[in-house]
């Protein structure tokens, strides 16, 4: 493997066409993240048809977005020539909300006393003010815990982020078959058996079918050419997440019928 350091964009022109078996990138999101200039804008169309040159034919593109701009980089993306395939969900649960207190702004505005419940922490003396610490930017010094009284306590302008989208685009395929190009370019297909999740031996025998009448699975349909296939793991989904236990859901803790029965059906059918 050659890792190779510089500018993408400069390096790209560098590389030939059709050369490229898929890419992974974490771009800017367009949020122009603590004033800096390179994040003002999403990935432009242009940019995205340089990636798009590169490529091989079936190659898969990954990329990275932000919530609020994720549909401007798709759209580009999908301008650029790639065909959109999918969204995978990234969920994790160390995200810290940005939200403005909206009670204590409106008792700023209106010049109410608050109560100070807890201090503010000083900051180090090598403090260096726009840097982050593990409670979020600048949280040295604006530790103070203050409660109001106005009808607007408690309100804020923010959720906090456990998610990222990424979109998982493909170039178009230059032959008329899935088979022909894998056969050609070496790309076009998910190598799904290598992305499975876990390392139990599943044995893939029938496929459920759910029954919207009674919101209940069944094992009937059985599938003749998978009944004797076993496998490691299960099929890789469109959700990953960090592993971290605040992103786990728990089948007990479910509340929806049709997970609910998913899930039963799931025990009694290992």
């Amino acid at each position: 493997m050659d890792l190779i350091q510089g500018d993408c964009l400069e390096v790209m022109k560098t590389l030939p066409d059709n050369s490229v078996d898929s890419c992974v990138t974490d771009p800017p999101y367009g949020l122009k993240f603590m004033g800096k200039k390179w994040d003002y804008n999403v990935p432009t169309v242009e940019q995205w048809e340089e990636v798009y040159r590169v490529m091989k034919p079936g190659a898969f593109l990954l990329s990275f977005g932000g919530t609020r701009t994720y549909h401007r980089m798709v759209v580009n993306i999908e301008d650029a020539g790639f065909e959109i395939r999918d969204q995978i969900q990234w969920l994790y649960g160390s995200g810290f909300p940005k939200s403005l207190d909206v009670g204590k702004a409106v008792d700023k505005l209106q010049g109410n006393e608050r109560e100070v419940l807890r201090e503010s922490t000083p900051p180090p003396e090598n403090f260096k003010k726009g840097t982050f610490d593990n409670r979020g930017p600048n949280s040295f010094g604006n530790g103070e815990v203050t409660e109001g009284n106005s009808e607007y306590e408690g309100y804020g302008t923010a959720l906090k982020p456990a998610n990222e989208p990424i979109c998982l685009a493909r170039k178009p395929l230059s032959e008329k078959t899935v088979a022909a190009n894998v056969l050609r370019w070496g790309c076009g297909g998910l190598n799904i058996d290598a992305s499975r999740i876990g390392t139990e031996e599943r044995i893939n025998a029938r496929q459920p079918i759910y029954h919207g009448n009674t919101g209940t699975f069944s094992a009937q349909g059985e599938i003749p050419t998978r009944v004797d296939k076993t496998v490691t793991g299960r099929f890789p989904a469109n959700v990953i997440h960090s592993g971290e236990d605040e992103v786990y859901i728990l089948k007990e803790n479910v509340t929806s019928t049709q997970l609910r029965s998913l899930a039963e059906w799931m025990d009694a059918n290992p």
